[in-house]
Parts: structure tokens; sequence; C-alpha cells
């Protein structure tokens, strides 16, 4: 029987399991926007279908320029992904990357890219006394050791480093002159800072996107799975020099991302009235869903700035207990416990709408009143 939840968001996998519909979950899992495809998207999507009979535009021009407009860049500092995903598998092998550094716990696809392309991993992992936060100053001291420390420890050679802000699963981010500070230290050993903005629409003053296009040791990647919904269509983007996008290019197969995915996020970013309503939307749900989840016995919730919650089970219940009783029941919730750095007692809920965060709260009540 099908068991390992690697990623959030598998309901296909939670259907076989259960011989139920995919319909009949509610997905916690995966941290995506429940306000659902944006209502252009999908006017877009229901009268585009005529367009498939042509190959897609292989530079995705149109979109590549709305992007940056939007940030107010080059379009020669935009690359088009088959989402984030096939960009992080890109990347070491186009800028032959020998070593790696990964601040975890953390999306488990950085360290698994860089292992086929058989770079030299390490990781430095946050500390659940420290809130689970990006332990940036311990990196910055192990790249570069301060003499007067008197740590005694010996430099940690960087060849690139991989940072997801605001983190997943943790939801914790890093202030931007924070970022600026890592990305410094690795400038002084020639490396190259990947920064994941996959959750940064939700706290936009942590990006560091502009500040990409004119430093080749800086390469930002967005997505819009999360904050507009459409996980199915891949689509993400990558933002860097000229030089630094050139390299990751050629090493993306053609014609990588498909005619819909481009005309679909497209209408999104022109959708400014639900880019405006998704933030409201989770500025007056996030605290509320975080306060009903805290009033449950046994759970401790961490501070984050993305759009889910790191829970730690305090009491006995484990977390696969957890996600198994919730799944019978149909709601599909992160078991964090596969992640290095965390345990068999995390788990990761995503922000929905008050009715279904409501309902997700009721059953985890049940599920802690019937431990023995």
């Amino acid at each position: 029987m099908e068991r390992d939840l690697s990623h959030g968001g598998n309901v296909y996998h939670a259907a076989r399991m259960l011989s139920r519909d995919t319909s009949e979950f509610c997905d916690f899992s995966a941290s995506i926007n429940p306000l659902g495809v944006p209502p252009a998207a999908r006017r877009v999507l229901r009268n585009a279908i005529h367009r498939i009979q042509h190959y897609p535009d292989p530079e995705g021009l149109a979109l590549v320029r709305a992007i940056a407009e939007r940030h107010r860049i080059a379009p020669e500092n935009v690359l088009l992904g088959n989402g984030t995903v096939e960009l992080i598998y890109a990347i070491p092998v186009a800028l032959n990357i020998k070593r790696g550094l990964i601040i975890g716990p953390t999306f488990s696809e950085y360290e698994r890219a860089l292992r086929l392309s058989n770079a030299r991993v390490t990781t430095m992992l946050a500390r659940a006394s420290d809130g689970y936060r990006q332990p940036i100053h311990e990196v910055l001291e192990r790249i570069n050791p301060s003499r007067a420390s008197g740590s005694g420890r010996r430099r940690l050679s960087v060849g690139t480093t991989f940072l997801c802000n605001p983190n997943s699963p943790t939801g914790q981010g890093v202030s931007r002159n924070g970022v600026y500070r890592l990305l410094e230290a690795v400038k002084q050993q020639r490396g190259l800072l990947v920064v994941d903005e996959t959750f940064v629409e939700f706290c936009e003053e942590k990006s560091v996107l502009r500040r990409a296009v004119r430093d080749d040791s800086l390469l930002v990647l967005r997505s819009f799975t999360k904050f507009y919904g459409i996980p199915g269509l891949r689509i993400g983007y990558a933002v860097g020099t000229e030089k630094t996008l050139r390299a990751v290019r050629n090493r993306l197969p053609p014609w990588s991302v498909n005619t819909l995915a481009q005309e679909a996020a497209l209408a999104c970013l022109q959708d400014l009235r639900y880019r405006q309503r998704t933030l409201r939307f989770f500025e007056r749900e996030r605290p509320v869903f975080r306060r009903a989840l805290e009033r449950i016995p046994g759970f401790r919730v961490y501070l984050s700035a993305a759009n889910f919650f790191l829970v730690e089970l305090t009491g006995s219940l484990t977390s696969r207990q957890v996600q198994e009783t919730l799944m019978e029941r149909g709601f599909l919730v992160r078991d964090c416990s596969n992640y290095p750095g965390l345990h068999g007692r995390m788990l990761r809920f995503a922000v929905r709408t008050s009715a279904e965060n409501a309902r997700l709260v009721k059953h985890l009540q049940h599920a802690v009143n019937a431990q023995p």
C-alpha cells in the first residue's frame, strides 16, 4: 500500500489509499491560495483552448515582458520554467556547482538536485529553541569565522547556497538586510546565493528580487503556484543577470512552459483585484486560524510569514497518527517528520477559508480528545 507523502498536495495518493474521489478531500497539506484560480485566468483558459494547436512560444515573451514590467526590471533578466522545480534542477548542472549549502529544514528538492549533479552538500539546520528561525548568524560565522569568537570552527567552504525565504515548512522569514549580509559572505567565496521566494508575495518587504538583476552572485526564484492557486499548470520563473540566466536557459528543454500556463500566468499578473483580495483575506484569516490552533491542547504553533503554520505536537500523538486520522475524515495535512531537522510530531497546516479552517480545528480537537 502507498504510504509515503514526500510532498504536500498529493490528493491522488489519498484518493487511491481510501478508494475515494479527489473531490472528497479538503487539502491543508499544500499551501495553495484557497480563493481558487483567479477569475481572469479562468476566462483565459476557457477561451485559449484553440491555441494549443500551435507550439508554445519558446521564450514566453508576452509573459516575460509582463513579469519584467511588474518588477520594473528588463525582460532579459527573466527566465521562465516549468515550475520553479525545473529551474532548481537545471541550476546545479548549468552553473557547474561542486558544493552546495542548504539552510534547513526546507524543501527537499534543493538537496536532490545538487546530489544528482554530484555536488557535495552541507546542511545547516534551524533549531526549535530559536523558533526554527533560519540560522543566518551561524551560517555567517561558519563562512567567515571571527578570530575573536574563539570557536575554533573550521571555515565552511560554500559554492552555492540555497535559502527559501520565507521558508517552507517553518514559515520563518529572513529580512532583506539579513539576505544581503548572507549574499556578501557568499560573494567573498565567489559563490552563488539562490533565494527561493515562492511564498514572498505574502511578505514582499523581504524580497531581494531587484538586486538579482545586477549581481551575478544572486539568483531569485518565483512561482505562480502558491499565491495564484494554479499548481497544476506548472509555471515559475527566475530573475538574475543575463549571464547567469543564459547558462540556465541552455540546460532547459525546448517549449518547457506550455501555452495555457503562459496565458493563465499572464492573466494572473493582470488581475490586480484578485491580488488585493488575497492579501486582505490572509491579513484577516491568518491570525484567526493561528489563535484557533493555539487553543488546541498539546499544540505549539510557530510564527509564520507565509500562508501556513508549522505545529509541534507536545502530547503523546505523533504527526503520522494525526495525519491518518484526518485523512479518514477527509482532510489532508502535511506530516513534516521526513524533513531533516524536524521530528515525528511536526505538522504543517495551510490557511484555507474561514469555514474550512473551522471544520479542521473541530476535527483536530476530536482527535486530541480521543487519544488514550
